[in-house]
């Protein structure tokens, strides 16, 4: 108990009583009366009626300890530790992350200081878990973990995934967004696993061990370098996201590599090899997800699985689509979409632009994704703050259309290409919410307001990172022609969904300027396809360059063609032109250069190819026009108005809302059964 001088200055310095410890337990005002309160004196507890000699400061875990057993009557009566009951386990609370103004700790925290005026200091619940809890593995996840070191052991795996690593990084390309990790995590899982001697109890020491430092928080400050951040994840200290990024990333050579013997040599080995290291991928970040440790590197991972799965699994899969909602669960867990915390800011440069990155990708490939499948958005922007890679000085403005300030010696890297994927999300965010304005004329005004703002954002983008030649006299890296790809394509998809989006429902009459940006962007697809020797994917595959803006443009060329088949002579455009380009696609996806029979965009190309070379043979026999039966067996060929008003009467218009419509399986299903191509 505080003696009255110690009582006297602890109320001096912090102009309140401390309550006893009944009354703090329960938290209920206490009248301080002393040598017992008279809560306390009513209650009969006057025996516990103490006072703690630093009540402003939490108690040490050993003198807690030591203040339990003093008080438990199994401890003084000489009762043996099998005796007795065994204390309950600590409670493991949720970790509820980033929680935003409107959520219920914001609201209790704003009450705080009125209730620690009136009743004292509460205990706190520590929303950090201790890594030393390894109470909360049950023998199953660590079993779990045990077998997957043991099969990687067993079939020798890692000497291969890390000569297939170390081939395809050799190349200039890595993952887009954990790059600067991959290196590490793939030296630390191979010394691992090599130093390992394949027994179960060893699988299990290490399983454990992984699940320890799975629980250790990663809490880099501002002067911590890449190296001192790598330590934390590998070596001693390797995780169970040290092995997923390292097969995420192998899985990611597989996928550029077409042929890596002695590992594999053909496209079923080669499936095979993907299919199997992303599973691993899946296996290690499920490690990770019970443990309710959120962290960048757990993000990263992620990703980095989520682009992994839209390449193997396809664009058009549930699971993709899942894994990308996992992505954004994630950053909004981790408040990344609020980057004005001083949390966010206290991280050294590096961690910022990743973090930075990782927000930028996954806000483009929310939007990509969605306008790809017609579905809507789960990131919107109007609930974000968020800035771009690369701007760390104090005066830097958050992402918006206005134009973003670029170094003049900007380089052509990962970071370059999630500012400009970051930017053009944006863009195309706006342009979304013009399907949904009923008033076309504001609809145009918007339109026009938007337009200036996508000029005025790629020429702000210094030259020497513009496409602005054809991609063959383009004198790079291959990763640099693949970066400066993804950008054009980028800003030419924005540039077709502004016009999209000013296409009046039910007009027969071509926009001209819809249909030359459409050749513009499958002029550049082509090239890339027919120059892919020539340059190293960047994070963004040609299929998804095909599927994603090559069908898209390919799509509204084909649609106009029918809708003027009529009039072919009347056409402005080159004629010639526009039959190269559609015949070099068709016959690229037809002859298996691209996807094989058994890859997961095969359906959605190969009836883009029978629809596009359905239109193309009608081109070039415009005199076989579709024909009708007589009652009296006769071939009757419509005539040229005949077919206008079959097109104009509404009966067959794939665009019959003012809903944006993207060019997927349906729509060339759709397309294929237009009146012109009925033989």
């Amino acid at each position: 108990m505080p003696t009255p001088t110690s009582s006297n200055r602890l109320t001096a310095k912090s102009g309140k009583l401390p309550a006893c410890d009944p009354c703090r337990a329960i938290k209920l005002r206490c009248d301080h009366d002393k040598p017992v309160c008279s809560r306390c004196r009513e209650r009969g507890r006057s025996a516990d009626c103490t006072y703690r000699s630093r009540p402003f400061k939490r108690p040490s875990a050993r003198a807690a300890n030591w203040r339990r057993q003093e008080n438990d009557p199994s401890h003084n009566s000489g009762v043996t530790a099998d005796e007795t009951v065994n204390p309950p386990a600590a409670f493991q609370y949720p970790n509820p992350g980033y929680l935003g103004s409107s959520s219920h700790t914001t609201f209790f925290d704003q009450l705080q200081v009125q209730k620690t005026a009136e009743l004292g200091p509460t205990t706190e619940i520590n929303s950090h878990p201790n890594p030393a809890d390894d109470y909360i593995f049950d023998d199953t996840c660590i079993a779990k973990g045990a077998d997957l070191i043991l099969e990687l052991h067993r079939d020798s795996l890692i000497p291969q995934f890390t000569q297939l690593f170390r081939r395809w990084i050799a190349t200039g390309t890595n993952l887009a967004l954990a790059g600067p990790l991959t290196t590490p995590c793939a030296s630390t899982t191979s010394h691992l696993i090599s130093n390992f001697d394949g027994t179960h109890a060893s699988a299990t020491t290490i399983s454990k061990r992984l699940f320890y430092n799975s629980r250790c928080p990663l809490h880099p400050n501002h002067d911590t370098t890449l190296e001192q951040y790598c330590a934390n994840f590998c070596g001693p200290h390797a995780r169970w996201e040290t092995l997923g990024l390292f097969c995420t990333a192998v899985c990611r050579a597989s996928i550029d590599l077409t042929y890596a013997e002695p590992m594999y040599g053909s496209e079923q080995q080669r499936r095979k090899i993907q299919k199997l290291t992303l599973s691993y991928s899946d296996q290690f970040l499920d490690l990770c997800l019970p443990l309710d440790c959120m962290n960048d590197l757990q993000l990263f991972l992620t990703y980095e699985n989520f682009i992994s799965h839209s390449q193997v699994d396809g664009d058009q899969s549930y699971l993709s689509w899942r894994k990308l909602g996992d992505v954004a669960a994630a950053l909004f867990a981790l408040g990344y979409h609020q980057q004005q915390t001083e949390s966010f800011r206290a991280a050294p440069a590096f961690l910022r632009d990743l973090r930075q990155a990782a927000f930028c990708r996954a806000y483009s490939a929310d939007k990509n994704v969605s306008i790809f499948l017609g579905r809507p958005p789960r990131i919107l922007r109007r609930f974000c703050h968020f800035y771009l890679p690369g701007d760390h000085d104090a005066n830097s403005h958050e992402a918006s259309r206005s134009p973003a300030v670029w170094l003049h010696t900007q380089k052509l890297d990962f970071a370059t290409d999630s500012r400009w994927a970051g930017l053009c999300a944006i863009l195309k965010d706006d342009i979304l919410d013009l399907f949904t304005e009923d008033n076309y004329d504001e609809r145009a005004r918007r339109a026009w307001l938007i337009e200036a703002d996508i000029q005025a954002q790629w020429l702000a983008v210094p030259r020497s990172c513009r496409l602005e030649c054809g991609l063959k006299a383009c004198d790079r890296r291959p990763v640099e022609r693949d970066f400066m790809v993804n950008m054009k394509l980028n800003y030419l998809h924005v540039q077709f969904l502004l016009r999209l989006a000013l296409v009046r429902p039910m007009s027969t009459e071509p926009d001209s300027e819809l249909l030359e940006i459409s050749l513009k962007m499958l002029g550049l697809v082509v090239e890339t396809i027919l120059l892919k020797d020539q340059i190293v994917n960047s994070g963004t595959s040609l299929v998804w360059k095909v599927a994603y803006y090559g069908l898209s443009a390919a799509g509204m060329i084909c649609l106009t063609l029918v809708k003027r088949s009529f009039a072919i002579q009347s056409f402005t455009t080159s004629f010639s032109k526009i039959f190269q380009e559609l015949s070099i696609l068709a016959a690229e996806i037809e002859r298996g250069t691209l996807v094989y029979i058994d890859s997961p965009n095969y359906a959605l190309l190969a009836r883009a190819t029978q629809t596009i070379k359905a239109i193309l043979d009608r081109m070039m026999t415009p005199s076989s026009d579709n024909t009708m039966v007589a009652s009296d067996n006769r071939i009757e060929h419509p005539t040229a108005s005949e077919q206008r008003e079959t097109l104009d009467d509404g009966s067959w218009w794939l665009w019959d809302n003012t809903n944006l419509q993207e060019f997927e399986l349906s729509f060339w299903h759709n397309l294929a059964g237009h009146p012109s191509l009925n033989q």
